[in-house]
């Protein structure tokens, strides 16, 4: 988002923005037009994954290359009017490839990461372009479409005709593209195009929302001061955006108020069930309790069949405690890189074995050797079970089952046996406590665990202990 003499000039990245976050549109401008500066942070994937597509769009044009195709490198020219006028002397030459061509038309403008010729007359000759652009992502997002769909439609006004199609080069080796047909996603394209425009020339005022982009979103830091000052509902753990708006229209806008808020819900809610917004309710009243309390504060669930601590099968002493440690942005698919679970020996002392997998062959010997070292005890002890938090764990061994074809029977027994226990499941159905998210990581402080740059203090509670009832949504 540019500010020009008489109008705010708007990007293929500005439109992705508005679709994951309407109050980023707002900000951004804000910056724009001088009213605020620009905060200085960045998340540390953002960059991480800047490199990687720089990297990945530099192989795909080596690629192009090695096939013989004439390439107009336009990647250095930072000057959008140079970079501009450069792009349509490489369109008028007719060469086959152009790398992050510059387009602009009015308040629009963007770079595309390339543009390949193919047989269709335009305004230059019996030649015209298409849009192609690499990603990252397995899966091909909306936003993607949409700074595609702008492209499109900019490289339409240059050469006078538009592109059949758009192209999606994922990460891998073979650079095979997705094929998106220009005309399937007009309709939307224009219609969320429209909506950022309106946003930007009305001014419309916007209120910050926790939504997906947050985690890589440069005014995380500022929405999240915003939320705490506000006392805002998404700081209650487990709240949807749903409950958040029914409960405004119900002038219930806080977590204090929400903490007080009358039970049972005498209400009928638009959005969920009654009990529904009464869980959410006993939630906000411990996290409001917790506030002013020095020692972690936490309640354990009425324990009911096939609910909550119900969950935990039988001890044995085959029993593993297992956990990965993983990298995404390692190779086509992200790799596992640390195996290790926690066990007791043979001598009934507490031990931690672990394995280390920093190549594709040392990944899949790791998960061999977990596989193996489950069988082995499993045979042993057959009551034994795999302990895990969240689901990452069992998803991951079926992932690398497929990605390495093999120990694809073990693999199956296991989870037809029921061998895998979610701890992150059992602990939500069990306990209520006074933290914002049931991380690892929030829920440190009922364990004595201080990390170094955290206040010692946390690490001398002590806890309490309440039975309270069951309240199941």
């Amino acid at each position: 988002m540019k500010s020009d003499p008489g109008q705010i000039r708007l990007s293929a990245t500005d439109l992705a923005n508005h679709l994951a976050c309407r109050h980023l549109t707002s900000l951004d401008l804000a910056v724009a037009t001088g009213a605020k500066p620009a905060p200085n942070w960045q998340s540390p994937d953002l960059v991480v994954l800047r490199e990687r597509g720089l990297a990945h769009e530099n192989a795909y044009l080596e690629h192009l290359k090695a096939q013989g195709a004439s390439i107009a490198d336009l990647r250095d020219i930072d000057h959008e009017e140079i970079a501009a006028t450069e792009t349509i002397a490489a369109m008028k030459q007719g060469v086959d490839v152009i790398a992050q061509a510059t387009l602009t038309n009015g308040r629009w403008f963007g770079r595309a990461d390339v543009l390949r010729r193919v047989q269709r007359p335009g305004r230059f000759g019996n030649w015209s372009y298409e849009v192609y652009d690499c990603k990252l992502a397995r899966e091909t997002k909306a936003a993607t479409i949409l700074q595609l769909s702008l492209y499109s439609e900019l490289l339409a006004l240059i050469q006078g005709v538009l592109p059949e199609s758009m192209y999606v080069i994922p990460f891998g080796a073979d650079f095979r593209p997705e094929r998106y047909r220009v005309l399937d996603f007009a309709a939307y394209y224009r219609y969320v195009k429209r909506r950022l425009v309106e946003a930007v020339e009305r001014r419309l005022a916007t209120s910050a929302e926790p939504t997906a982009h947050c985690d890589i979103c440069r005014w995380w830091r500022e929405c999240d001061t915003h939320w705490r000052k506000e006392d805002h509902l998404s700081l209650v753990a487990g709240i949807s955006r749903l409950q958040r708006k029914q409960l405004s229209a119900w002038d219930v806008n806080t977590v204090e108020k929400l903490a007080a808020l009358p039970l049972p819900i005498r209400n009928r809610p638009e959005y969920g069930s009654r009990e529904g917004y009464a869980k959410v309710r006993e939630q906000a009243r411990v996290q409001v309790e917790a506030r002013n309390c020095v020692q972690p504060v936490y309640e354990v669930l009425e324990v009911i069949a096939e609910h909550g601590f119900s969950l935990l099968p039988e001890p044995s002493p085959g029993d593993i405690f297992f956990d990965l440690e993983g990298d995404p942005f390692v190779g086509v698919g992200g790799r596992e890189y640390l195996f290790g679970f926690v066990h007791e020996n043979e001598e009934g002392e507490v031990a931690y074995d672990s394995r280390w997998a920093l190549t594709a062959e040392d990944e899949r010997q790791a998960f061999e050797w977990f596989v193996d070292a489950v069988m082995t005890r499993w045979n042993r002890e057959p009551g034994m079970h795999i302990y895990h938090f969240t689901p990452y764990e069992p998803s991951a061994l079926k992932r690398l089952m497929g990605r390495y074809a093999t120990r694809e029977d073990e693999i199956d027994r296991m989870l037809r046996a029921e061998l895998f226990i979610d701890l992150h499941t059992v602990l939500k159905r069990s306990i209520r406590a006074g933290v914002e998210q049931y991380s690892l990581k929030a829920l440190e402080i009922f364990h004595r665990f201080a990390r170094s740059k955290q206040p010692a203090a946390r690490a001398t509670c002590t806890g309490r202990f309440v039975q309270v009832d069951q309240i199941s949504s």
